[in-house]
């Protein structure tokens, strides 16, 4: 193995130990001791290949909210293409957007853990790549979706605060997948399990939005249950 896959390597082990380290205990409950320790390497080698603990966070999280962010600014640009004055168009990219996320958000597990982590984090410094990469994103999208989806159909929706509420949705249905499955009574790791998370985001995403189609559209009573349906 020649140095440059040497040092590839050992990279790789730090990012996927800092990865874990970082999403269950935080910036400040992980150790460089411990992210060493679970790498396989000495501090030294640590600071060679990322510089140290902040930097190596901030790394951490470019490799989770940029991908993400890209992904999403390609679902919300095909979507802007479209006649988004047919609810079904509209619909439909929305729910092809959940249905990529969610595959992210499965093969990578530790993606939400992180995002959640940063709520709790107050360091400028260790808001850096949000700020850098993902609010000059937020901000772009809304001003897209306004001048492209009249006042009135928008049904007087807060788009910045919109974008962050369905953010906290989706990303929080993947936080804590033991309690979740063990409250549905269902196999955490099965095809069903995650095919009912989806469907109800997808849902949950149409009742926010005001969207026609969905099983309890807004300004609308629910409709009565059948007897013995509870």
């Amino acid at each position: 193995m020649s140095q440059t896959e040497t040092d590839n390597s050992t990279l790789d082990r730090i990012l996927k130990s800092a990865e874990s380290l970082f999403a269950r205990q935080g910036f400040n409950g992980t150790s460089t001791r411990q992210i060493c320790s679970a790498a396989g390497i000495s501090i030294q080698t640590l600071h060679y290949h990322t510089g140290g603990k902040r930097e190596l966070y901030n790394r951490i999280l470019e490799r989770s909210v940029i991908p993400v962010t890209v992904m999403i600014n390609r679902h919300i640009q095909q979507m802007l293409k479209q006649d988004l004055a047919k609810d079904s168009v509209l619909n439909s990219s929305l729910d092809g957007l959940i249905d990529e996320l969610f595959s992210v958000l499965h093969e990578h597990p530790n993606f939400p853990l992180l995002f959640f982590r940063q709520w709790l984090e107050e360091d400028p410094d260790l808001r850096r790549v949000e700020w850098e990469s993902l609010v000059p994103s937020l901000r772009r999208w809304v001003k897209q979706v306004e001048s492209i989806i009249d006042e009135d159909r928008r049904l007087g929706i807060d788009l910045p605060l919109m974008f962050v509420s369905l953010s906290i949705l989706y990303w929080g249905m993947f936080t804590n997948k033991n309690f979740i499955s063990g409250l549905l009574n269902m196999d955490g790791d099965s095809r069903e399990y995650w095919e009912r998370l989806k469907s109800h985001a997808k849902e949950l995403t149409a009742r926010l939005l005001g969207r026609p189609g969905s099983a309890f559209d807004v300004g609308k009573a629910p409709k009565k249950r059948k007897a013995g349906n509870r």
